[in-house]
């Protein structure tokens, strides 16, 4: 049975949500993450808009899409 103090408790790790560092938002590995979706997704759509296919155009569309949000979410949703 839980007690008064433990129903609102959260057991984060000291310094969880906090910035890296001076200057950096905290999603490094969220940003390198969206470039590698638009560097995979370029190739892709043009392969299959080359060879006519529609599977490999639209999951290349959909890389690349997926990677701008990424890099835009920042912008759009700053952190407090």
């Amino acid at each position: 049975m839980a007690t008064e103090e433990h129903r609102g408790a959260r057991s984060w790790p000291p310094g969880a949500g906090a910035r890296t560092g001076a200057g950096e938002d905290g999603t490094p590995g969220a940003r390198r993450l969206a470039l590698a979706e638009m560097a995979v997704g370029l190739p892709a759509a043009a392969w299959g808009a080359r060879r006519r296919s529609l599977g490999w155009t639209a999951a290349g569309a959909v890389l690349m899409v997926h990677g701008v949000l990424e890099l835009s979410y920042e912008t759009v949703f700053p952190r407090d």
